[in-house]
């Protein structure tokens, strides 16, 4: 029996590996339109295949769309690649959009476009965490295969991308409300009243009463998320972030271990995941959850184009609680007396970092 109209369905990727299949695998299967959103595309083996991908499904007649961040994209964009795709009918566009600077400065690492989204057949999309490099194969990642009416949302927040790659200008854009079905794409954007997804993060802790799970790669939260958690432990609610031991940025992990002190003598139970753990999801109470690009550091907040699948379904959030637990099993919890007793060598390190740590 085939899905209702309109029903949401959805499957989670739990590596960059098995992300990159699917990913791959629906490309494969176009038939009418690939449009590909990414930040960190990097012209090794796999990105290689992608592009091997959309050049022969351009030359069957799909139409496809690139749009690549100048930054995260750097070394494809200096590359023979986007002459090779330009050249077979694949359009491929840089976000490069800085204020006040929109034009020829490829450097500053502020107002990125960090999305990731690949959308097929515009009623097949991916979006999470996930990068297109080999060297995060073996990344635990979260990212997502969904279709349904968000799908649409997702197409409408990429042709607001793809214009925004063109023009100086920015039209500001309308929060999106919680589909029928229970799934919004939420986007983010460093321009006033257009951090939609963080409020929603925000309003949602707020309201929590049993618990908040949280993943993140990057730990430096803004003063307002820090305050709001620290609010929701003291009311009960059981607080559990979730960072790696250590990640790809080592600056940012000693950035995040300044905050460390404070969670703890306020309660919040922090854990550190031994490997790279590169997912951006959070889980409330059980009915409320968002997996997407941001991260809880200062830049996503604060910075960079961001956008996530905020939903109410509590399938959706049981799976990803489900695998939030998986991931505390390959953790180890930090407690407050031993991280008292870390070396003075960290500390220092800390001290250091720490007046910059709004900027990480």
């Amino acid at each position: 029996m085939g899905l209702p109209i309109n029903q949401t369905e959805w499957q989670f990727y739990t590596t960059s590996k098995d992300a990159w299949m699917g990913m791959l695998e629906a490309c494969r299967s176009a038939q009418l339109s690939i449009d590909f959103e990414q930040f960190y595309f990097i012209p090794n083996s796999i990105a290689r295949e992608f592009i091997e991908v959309l050049i022969r499904k351009s030359k069957e007649g799909v139409k496809v769309r690139c749009l690549f961040d100048s930054v995260g994209s750097f070394p494809f964009s200096q590359s023979i690649y986007p002459d090779i795709l330009e050249h077979t009918n694949v359009q491929v566009r840089f976000f490069n959009w800085l204020l006040p600077f929109s034009r020829g400065n490829k450097r500053l690492l502020y107002f990125r476009n960090h999305r990731r989204n690949l959308v097929v057949d515009k009623k097949i999309a991916f979006t999470g965490g996930v990068c297109i490099s080999d060297k995060m194969k073996d990344w635990r990642e979260t990212h997502l295969k969904i279709s349904g009416p968000v799908v649409e949302q997702m197409m409408t927040a990429f042709d607001s991308s793809w214009a925004k790659a063109h023009k100086r200008s920015i039209r500001f854009s309308k929060d999106t409300k919680t589909d029928i079905d229970g799934f919004t794409y939420s986007t983010h954007a460093p321009l006033p009243r257009q951090r939609f997804l963080y409020y929603r993060l925000i309003d949602a802790i707020r309201q929590a009463q049993r618990y908040i799970y949280l993943s993140t790669p990057y730990f430096l939260p803004d003063n307002r998320l820090l305050r709001v958690l620290i609010l929701a432990k003291r009311r009960g609610v059981d607080v559990r972030l979730l960072v790696p031991h250590e990640s790809n940025h080592p600056i940012v992990d000693i950035g995040g271990r300044t905050y460390f002190h404070q969670l703890l003598i306020s309660g919040i139970r922090i854990f550190r995941y031994k490997g790279m753990n590169h997912a951006k999801t959070a889980v409330i109470d059980g009915d409320w959850s968002m997996v997407g690009s941001l991260n809880l550091d200062n830049v996503s907040l604060r910075y960079n184009f961001e956008a996530a699948i905020v939903s109410t379904n509590k399938k959706f959030a049981s799976q990803l609680e489900r695998q939030f637990l998986i991931d505390i099993i390959n953790s180890y919890e930090l407690i407050s007396e031993d991280w008292q007793k870390r070396s003075v060598l960290k500390k220092f390190w800390e001290a250091v970092v720490w007046p910059i740590r709004k900027f990480l």
